[in-house]
């Protein structure tokens, strides 16, 4: 019999089983949603940027149909105080002033055509004379459309002549360290490298050459061929000149003049006499000349005089008796005719 309470249990499963599906398919679709949505997002959002670009690419093409200047203007150009110069015929001066030039075109994005007019408004004194009178030689129109390598060749040529590079390369295989720092012996050393492409042509040359530059005090330090490139030996060199002038503060080492001048023929010794270079004696008092002990006839009378203590050749009155005979049988002194 039943009471009428009784529940269907495969019903009851059933109805769970259902809201179990449902509540999963349902958290299913949720999370196929979301990664759904992100794509979409990233889709438009590439598509938009995409646009984007387009448009200012249509925008830049529109200003250079129009004529609209890009680059910079003179007054961003001179805001970082390009460098000025004067006219100097020198190859180190006037090539540091080019590269310098140049370097602010690229800072400032400056537009090609408009080199040569920035470049020369920095032109001043001789420098701008010459390019007032290269102007007029080639024409105002011709002038206008110069680009700035058709500019460099003539700007050189006058500038920076092939003899006095080649003087500059002479200088550079005779360079010496005398009494400059390694700071400016290096300065000077690479200012001349810069024209000596032909000379040096690898990085083992141009450690030779520094090395070769350097005095003695360094070299007897350093090994050539220790080095792989020129900024390595420069840092030693550097290292040196630190480690030397501490060891002179601290009384290890004498400070003194780097290549003494080879043409003196004298130098002076502890006593302050004169010493004679060949010999290294003191000049004699009686004769002059240096020789070791006393001289051998210092009691022998001078011929001239008839007095002791000095040769003929150092006697005070041979001009007097020079002018002068004495008549032997009067015993007196007689001009000489």
């Amino acid at each position: 019999m039943s009471d009428g309470n009784d529940d269907n249990p495969v019903q009851t499963n059933t109805e769970q089983m259902k809201e179990i599906i449902a509540e999963e398919v349902g958290k299913a679709i949720e999370g196929s949603l979301s990664g759904f949505i992100d794509k979409i997002q990233s889709t438009v959002l590439s598509l938009v940027e995409e646009r984007v670009k387009r448009l200012e690419d249509t925008v830049n093409l529109m200003k250079d149909k129009t004529g609209e200047r890009k680059g910079c203007s003179y007054k961003e150009f001179m805001a970082c105080k390009p460098p000025i110069y004067n006219g100097e015929v020198d190859p180190i001066i006037c090539q540091r002033w080019i590269s310098d030039i140049e370097g602010v075109f690229e800072w400032t994005h400056c537009e090609v055509g408009d080199f040569v007019g920035y470049g020369t408004g920095q032109l001043r004194n001789q420098a701008k004379d010459w390019w007032d009178n290269k102007k007029k030689e080639m024409g105002a129109e011709a002038a206008r459309v110069m680009t700035w390598d058709e500019f460099k060749v003539p700007f050189l040529k006058h500038h920076s002549p092939k003899a006095v590079i080649n003087r500059i390369k002479e200088e550079f295989i005779q360079l010496r360290q005398k009494s400059e720092t390694i700071d400016k012996i290096t300065g000077i050393f690479m200012d001349k490298l810069r024209f000596c492409d032909e000379l040096v042509t690898t990085e083992e040359q141009k450690i030779y050459y520094y090395y070769n530059m350097l005095s003695v005090e360094y070299r007897e330090f350093m090994t050539p061929s220790k080095y792989e490139t020129l900024t390595e030996i420069i840092n030693t060199a550097l290292e040196w000149e630190i480690k030397l002038k501490k060891q002179v503060e601290r009384g290890e080492r004498r400070a003194h003049d780097v290549n003494p001048s080879p043409t003196k023929k004298a130098r002076t010794g502890e006593s302050g006499k004169k010493v004679d270079v060949k010999g290294g004696s003191p000049s004699c008092k009686v004769c002059g000349k240096g020789h070791k002990g006393e001289y051998r006839f210092k009691d022998k009378p001078c011929p001239i005089c008839n007095k002791t203590g000095h040769t003929a050749s150092l006697c005070p009155g041979k001009y007097q008796f020079a002018t002068i005979a004495i008549n032997p049988a009067t015993k007196s002194p007689n001009a000489r005719t």
